[in-house]
Parts: structure tokens; C-alpha cells; sequence
């Protein structure tokens, strides 16, 4: 019967040396599911060190290759394959084929703006062939319309905060060498995630703030991240690269403010974990940031450019009380909104539903 659920697959792509939000969505909902005893089985490729260790630590089989899954589990029937990131679309499409080969129903979270999909054409094809596919947003909804995705198909989905246990903001800042109130960048250094005009937006900020410090924290992937730190380079600079979990929940926990100047995004989900640790954010204007920030509320968006930028951070910098009202408001928000059994729920729901739809078609190669 199609409305009954029986085992899962999930399929994603990690990022290698670094685990993405997309990874962290995926493992978390993987946990989740098995948590609750679902016979989960997850087909994962270039997965990072801490997630393949989640997902033994829950019990979850792990396969690297389809090969390797169909050798170990000739009779292997789940009833709904599920995968994560468009940004990582060699297995989203492979997903597509195993839902054929299973007759299984294949849902999708695609985790990522459509303008960062590296093959939109593919990533399309992968949106219409899912019976069931997630949207964190009102604009990711519009985005999946525009590709093909009928209204019926789609469903929302809550987001959730990794970070757990006890902090040590003090620890943080003598580690780093960190004095006075600080900026913070999470996310991987690229053009769309705005780190170039988090960078350019410094100056003016340190012309009337000059105590203020600006922390990098994330991995490289704009090849040219290098060469704009160093033209950058000054004391106030600290570029941490890529960080443990309990250092990034430190450095949430230690900063005045999480900055975030994105242009293509959906849902950061840095930013519920800022609003986790009582900190307030500042977004760039990318389609939905006004749903996904409350302007005023718990942040502030801001439009393109260093000198819009520099005016936000001085304004809230400037603004200890203020500062403190948005970050407590981000924190009950994510109190009374967020959490991964909420999104758990939201899998399970999507799950039992039946749109009544043919087995997907195959993608194009």
C-alpha cells in the first residue's frame, strides 16, 4: 500500500574535509529517523569523518557505492528513498534511479538555492521526479514552482540548531587572542555566501568602532580566498578556518553578532544556532531573507554592498541594549519554532503521504 512506510534510504553527497548544513540536515533527520525505529539504510559518498561516526553511532547501515549496497542487500526493498542537496547533484540523481529500481517513492530536501545549483538543468529534472519535495521557505516554494514542482508535492519544513552542552566563551577568546567585541562569519568562504563584502566592510566599520574585531570561521572554496585575507590582513583579522563543533558553538556563544551577507541562500542554519545562543544576525538580502530574519526582530537584512553592511554592524555594535532585545527574541523564537523532532515529524508526515503518483522518470545523463 503506498501510504505505508516501511525502510528508508537516504542518499546524499558530503563535502569532504568540511560538513556542510546540507550533511548536517541529512545525518540529523537520518539519527532521527532510526531514533524512532525506522529502518533506516543510508547510501553516502565523500561523507566527513563526523558524520559516517553519527551514523554507526545510531546504528544506521552505511554504504559508499550502489555497488556495494546491492551486493550486500540483494533483496533490499525500501519503500521510500529519500535524498538531500542539489548542490551536490550526482546523488540526488542516483537517488532518482534507485527509487525506479525500488519502486519506491522518492522525496527530496534540495537544502540549497537554485542559483548555486552547479546543473540546474538536473537538479529540475531531480525536482519533478520527487513525489515529496521540502522547502524551508515561502521563496524556496516559489523557487520549486518555478522548476516544475506542482503546489501538491511540496511541503514545509522547520529548521533546528546542532549545538549542545556547555560553552566557554572565555577559553574562546584566550585560545584566539580575541579582546573587545567581535564579528562573526560561519560559512564557507564563496562569493554567494558574501565573506568578499563582509571583508570590504571592515574599514568603515573600524573608522568609527576601531576596537572591533572580525572572527572567519569555515572552510575555503572560493580559490581566491586567500589572496583577499591577506589584502585584508590586520591584527583585528582573525581568520580560524575550519573548526570543530565546540569551537563554533564557542564562538557563537563569545560574538557581539553572527554576519551573514549571503545573496543565494535558503535557510542558514547558522542562523538558528546564532539565535540558539541569544545572539542576534545580519543577513544579506537573498530571496526570503525577510521570512527566514524577522527585520528588527531578531536581525536585520541588509541589501548588497560593503557600505549598507558597515552602516547595519556599526548601528547594532553601537547598540548593546538593542543588540541584546534581538537576540533574545532569535533565542525564543528557536525555542518555540525549531528543533529536530519538529523535523523529524515533518520527514515522517511527508512520508505517509500518497500522492498517487507513477514511479519517477529517469533523469537525463
Amino acid at each position: 500500500m503506498r501510504g505505508e512506510v516501511g525502510d528508508v534510504l537516504v542518499v546524499f553527497a558530503g563535502y569532504g574535509e568540511t560538513q556542510a548544513g546540507a550533511e548536517r540536515m541529512a545525518l540529523r533527520a537520518t539519527q532521527g529517523l532510526a531514533a524512532r525505529s525506522r529502518r533506516v539504510t543510508a547510501l553516502v559518498t565523500a561523507a566527513h569523518p563526523d558524520t559516517v561516526a553519527g551514523l554507526r553511532t545510531a546504528g544506521v547501515p552505511l554504504f559508499t557505492d550502489v555497488g556495494q549496497l546491492h551486493r550486500a542487500r540483494p533483496d533490499f526493498a525500501p519503500s521510500v528513498v529519500h535524498t538531500f542537496d542539489l548542490a551536490r547533484p550526482d546523488a540526488p540523481v542516483e537517488a532518482v534511479r534507485l527509487a525506479r529500481r525500488y519502486g519506491a517513492r522518492l522525496v527530496l530536501t534540495p537544502c540549497s538555492s537554485p542559483q548555486v545549483w552547479p546543473d540546474p538543468v538536473r537538479a529540475g529534472e531531480v525536482c519533478r521526479a520527487a513525489e515529496v519535495v521540502f522547502a524551508l521557505s515561502a521563496a524556496e516554494v516559489a523557487a520549486l514552482r518555478n522548476v516544475g514542482v506542482p503546489a501538491t508535492r511540496i511541503r514545509r519544513l522547520p529548521s533546528a540548531s546542532d549545538l549542545t552542552g556547555p560553552v566557554d566563551t572565555p577559553g574562546f577568546r584566550r585560545r584566539y587572542g580575541i579582546h573587545g567585541p567581535f564579528v562573526l562569519f560561519v560559512g564557507r568562504r564563496t562569493v554567494s555566501k558574501g565573506y568578499q563584502t563582509l571583508l570590504a566592510a571592515m574599514d568603515p566599520v573600524w573608522r568609527q568602532l576601531p576596537d572591533t574585531r572580525f572572527v572567519f570561521v569555515g572552510p575555503d572554496v572560493d580559490p581566491e580566498v586567500a589572496g583577499h585575507l591577506t589584502a585584508r590582513a590586520d591584527p583585528r583579522l582573525h581568520d580560524l578556518g575550519t573548526v570543530d563543533e565546540q569551537t563554533k558553538h564557542d564562538a557563537l556563544a563569545a560574538c557581539e553578532l553572527l554576519c551573514l551577507p549571503s545573496v543565494a541562500d535558503v535557510f542558514p542554519l547558522v542562523f538558528v544556532e546564532a539565535w540558539t545562543c541569544g545572539k542576534p544576525v545580519v543577513s544579506g538580502a537573498f530571496a526570503g531573507a525577510y521570512e527566514v530574519v524577522r527585520q528588527g526582530v531578531d536581525g536585520l537584512v541588509v541589501p548588497p554592498g560593503p557600505a549598507p553592511l558597515a552602516a547595519a554592524l556599526i548601528e547594532l555594535l553601537s547598540d548593546d541594549v538593542r543588540r541584546g532585545q534581538l537576540g533574545v527574541a532569535g533565542r525564543r523564537r528557536a525555542e518555540r519554532s525549531f528543533g529536530w523532532e519538529r523535523v523529524v515529524d515533518a520527514y515522517e508526515s511527508g512520508y505517509a503521504s500518497s500522492p498517487g503518483l507513477a514511479p519517477p522518470p529517469a533523469p537525463a545523463r
